[in-house]
C-alpha cells in the first residue's frame, strides 16, 4: 500500500538534487513569459535548486520577447541543435512550440542527462504559479480584513461574542478576555452562558424564550433583553444583551453575534428618577391624607382621654378606651413618618465626627449583643476627615442599618462596622453575616413601605436612610449574598468651609455636581 510522502520527505527529495538547473527553451509559445518570470524570482531559491536560464531557440524571435530573454542573460539561437551544441551545460529543456512531431524528435534524440518539460507541463506549471500568487494575495487581504475586524472589536468596551448555531463561542473581543482574565483560546468552543456577563448566577441558557440568542436563532431577527446578574461581591449588575443573526445566502441563520453592555449605572439613574417621581407623588398625597385624617384623629384622641379621666367608666370599658387611645397614637406616628419621608430633609450642615457618631450609635444599639451571640467588630480609621452633614440624621441612618443587621442574625453572627476614606469621600460600612437578601427583594429593598418583616415595620427605614444620605450629598451601596450576609456602605462628602469651597471652585478642582460613590 503506497503512502503519501510527508512535507519532510518532500524537502529531503529536493535536498538530493545537488546541482542547479540550466534551462534551455525551445519555442516562444504560450507560457514563455511566465517561465521567464518564474526563473526571475529569487525567493524560490529557498525551496528549489537554482533556475538558470541559459539560452532560447526559436526561428523568428518576436522583438519584445527577445529583449526580455536577453535581459535575463539568455543567448538566442535559431534552432535547438545549435543551442545544445553551444551550451552543453543545459540539463533541462522546456518545449513551448506545441508541435507533437518536434516533441517526439526531442525525446528520441536527447541524452539521458537532459530532462524534457513539454508545453502542456509548462502551461500547468505556469497555472500553478498564477494560483499561488492569487492565493498569496487572498491570504494577505484576508489577514488584513481579520486584523481590521479584531482591531474594531477590541476597541469596543462591550462584550462581543461570535457564536455558532449551538451557542458555542467562535471568537470574542479583548474586553471579554480582560474581564475574565483569560485568553481567547481558553474561551473558544465553550457555551456562551459560561462566559456570561455575571457568571453562573441568573444565567440564561439556550432554549429559554427570554434568551436573545435563541430568539435570533429561531426567528432570524435582532433580539434584545435586559438581564440581571449578581457579581462576586453580591452587587446587582444590569446587562443589555443584543443578538444579531448572521444569515447564509439561503436565508438560514449560521452564526449569531452577541453584544453585552453593562448598563448598571444607567439603570440605577433611571430608578433614581422613578424614585424621585414616586416621592413627589407620595409627598402630595401624604400632605392631603395627613390633613384629612389628623382632624378626626385629634377628636378621637381627645374624647378617649376624656373618657379615661371619667370616674364612672367601668374597668372593662376603660381597657377598650385605652386601646383606642394607643391605636390613635400609633396612627398619628405613622402619619408623621409619612410626612417626614415625603418632605425634604432639613439638615444642619455642620462638621460631624463620623467615628464619634458611630461609637455613640454602637453603644446605644449593641446592648445585649453578647447574650444574642452577636460579636461586634469595629475598625475605625484614625484621623478620619469630618463630614458635612447632620449628626442626628447620620445617627438615625446608622440606627436603621445596625438594627436591620442585628435582625438578620437571629442565631448570632458578626456585626462589622468600618470607617475610612474612599476616593474623595468618607465611608461607613455596616456588614453582617446574616441570612442575606434574595435577588427578587434586592431591587425593592429601598422602596417606600416595602418590608419583609411580617409582624412589624413600616418599610420606611431603609428608604428614609437612602433619602437622608442623598439629601446630604452622599450615596449608598448595598452588597448581599444569600446565606452569607449583607454589606451596606454609606459615602458622604468631607466637610469643606465656605472659604475653602470658593477657592476650590475658583481653581476648578471641584464642580457643583454631587460626588458619586466609587465603583
Amino acid at each position: 500500500m503506497s503512502q503519501v510522502p510527508s512535507t519532510h520527505d518532500a524537502i529531503c527529495i529536493l535536498e538530493q538534487v545537488d546541482k542547479d538547473f540550466f534551462i534551455g527553451i525551445v519555442g516562444t509559445g504560450p507560457g514563455f513569459e511566465s517561465i521567464l518570470q518564474l526563473m526571475a524570482r529569487p525567493e524560490l531559491e529557498e525551496f528549489f535548486p537554482r533556475l538558470n536560464l541559459v539560452a532560447c531557440a526559436a526561428s523568428g524571435f518576436p522583438p519584445d520577447l527577445a529583449a526580455k530573454a536577453r535581459a535575463q542573460g539568455a543567448a538566442l539561437h535559431e534552432g535547438y541543435r545549435e543551442m545544445l551544441l553551444a551550451h552543453p551545460e543545459i540539463n533541462l529543456l522546456v518545449e513551448l512550440t506545441g508541435r507533437p512531431e518536434l516533441l517526439r524528435s526531442l525525446r528520441q534524440s536527447m541524452p539521458p542527462t537532459i530532462s524534457i518539460l513539454d508545453h502542456i507541463s509548462a502551461v500547468f506549471l505556469c497555472a500553478l504559479l498564477i494560483m499561488s500568487e492569487v492565493s498569496s494575495k487572498c491570504k494577505v487581504d484576508l489577514s488584513g480584513q481579520q486584523s481590521l475586524l479584531h482591531a474594531v472589536m477590541d476597541e469596543m468596551h462591550d462584550d462581543v461574542l461570535f457564536l455558532d448555531a449551538q451557542g458555542r463561542i467562535l471568537d470574542v473581543n479583548r474586553h471579554v478576555c480582560e474581564r475574565l482574565g483569560k485568553n481567547r483560546e481558553e474561551l473558544l468552543h465553550k457555551p456562551c452562558w459560561e462566559v456570561a456577563a455575571g457568571g453562573d448566577q441568573g444565567r440564561c441558557k439556550t432554549g429559554e424564550r427570554t434568551c436573545p440568542f435563541q430568539t435570533a436563532l429561531d426567528e432570524g431577527r435582532e433580539a434584545e433583553s435586559l438581564q440581571t446578574w449578581v457579581d462576586a461581591q453580591g452587587r446587582v449588575r444590569y446587562y443589555q444583551v443584543r443578538a444579531y443573526p448572521v444569515l447564509s445566502k439561503q436565508g438560514r441563520v449560521r452564526k449569531v453575534i452577541e453584544v453585552r453592555r453593562d448598563v448598571t449605572l444607567r439603570t440605577e439613574m433611571e430608578k433614581r428618577l422613578q424614585q424621585a417621581e414616586k416621592l413627589a407623588a407620595i409627598g402630595e398625597l401624604s400632605t392631603y391624607i395627613a390633613h384629612e385624617i389628623r382632624n378626626p384623629l385629634f377628636a378621637i384622641g381627645g374624647f378617649a382621654n376624656a373618657l379615661l379621666r371619667s370616674p364612672e367608666l367601668a374597668d372593662g370599658a376603660r381597657e377598650k378606651v385605652r386601646i383606642i387611645l394607643e391605636e390613635s397614637k400609633r396612627l398619628d406616628s405613622i402619619l408623621k413618618s409619612i410626612l417626614n419621608f415625603s418632605r425634604p430633609t432639613q439638615a444642619d450642615t455642620s462638621e460631624v465626627d463620623v467615628n464619634g457618631v458611630v461609637m455613640e450609635t454602637l453603644r446605644l444599639m449593641c446592648i445585649g449583643c453578647e447574650e444574642r451571640g452577636v460579636k461586634v467588630d469595629t475598625q475605625l480609621a484614625e484621623g478620619l476627615a469630618k463630614i458635612r452633614g447632620d449628626a442626628e440624621l447620620l445617627k438615625q441612618c446608622l440606627i436603621n442599618l445596625i438594627k436591620n443587621a442585628l435582625e438578620a442574625m437571629p442565631d448570632g453572627g458578626t456585626l462589622s462596622v468600618r470607617s475610612g476614606m474612599a476616593s474623595h469621600d468618607v465611608f461607613v460600612t455596616v456588614m453582617d453575616t446574616g441570612v442575606g437578601i434574595s435577588v427578587e427583594n434586592r431591587e425593592k429593598i429601598f422602596s417606600p413601605f416595602f418590608t419583609t418583616k411580617k409582624k412589624e415595620g413600616s418599610g420606611l427605614g431603609l428608604a428614609m436612610t437612602k433619602k437622608i444620605i442623598g439629601d446630604l450629598g452622599g450615596s449608598l451601596r448595598l452588597e448581599s449574598q444569600v446565606g452569607r450576609g449583607t454589606t451596606v456602605t454609606i459615602f458622604l462628602p468631607p466637610y469643606v468651609s465656605i472659604q475653602q469651597e470658593q477657592k476650590l471652585f475658583t481653581s476648578g478642582k471641584i464642580t457643583d455636581s454631587p460626588p458619586g460613590a466609587p465603583s
